[in-house]
């Protein structure tokens, strides 16, 4: 009998414990900023990494868009790294040189690793163009581990999503 009055008690406060939880804050606690969200504004994207690409682009925000409205991010780090690999594989397919050859792997790996790791760009637009770049280094060089570590990290990715790994 006192096991029973005991197990209503603990439902009962258990209960009341689960009606008394609520997601609604009162208004006096929230924040200017919380305010006028509730109000039915649109709350501003935090300006971050993570967030920057979700943005329009317009001039306010740094972007451009084309004539038609597709949005297209450019980042300037990646365009320049990109050039200095092209370039230098462009000078190895002149010479054939060692010394060019390792100057070409080594722009190709550091504008791949730019792409993966800090470009800010969207992943479509910089895990195929990594890739490619990370498939170069390892024609130039085939035991380069760290080109081999990352080639099969994005493969993983493509294949984690479903989708077919690019040539």
């Amino acid at each position: 009998m006192t096991q029973n009055i005991l197990k209503v008690l603990i439902v009962f406060f258990f209960a009341v414990g689960l009606v008394s939880c609520t997601k609604e804050v009162p208004p006096e606690l929230l924040s200017n900023k919380q305010k006028d969200q509730t109000n039915n504004e649109k709350p501003e994207m935090p300006d971050d990494s993570i967030h920057r690409n979700l943005k329009p682009k317009d001039s306010f925000h740094g972007g451009s868009t084309t004539g038609d409205d597709k949005e297209e991010a450019v980042d300037e780090d990646a365009l320049k790294y990109t050039k200095e690999a092209d370039e230098a594989d462009s000078k190895y397919q002149k010479t054939k040189s060692e010394e060019d050859k390792q100057a070409c792997i080594y722009a190709q790996l550091k504008a791949a690793n730019f792409l993966m790791f800090e470009a800010d760009l969207p992943p479509r637009e910089k895990y195929k163009p990594a890739l490619q770049r990370y498939r170069r280094v390892l024609e130039l060089d085939p035991k380069n581990q760290e080109a081999m570590a990352n080639k099969t990290e994005i493969e993983d990715i493509y294949k984690s999503m479903g989708k077919p790994i690019p040539n």
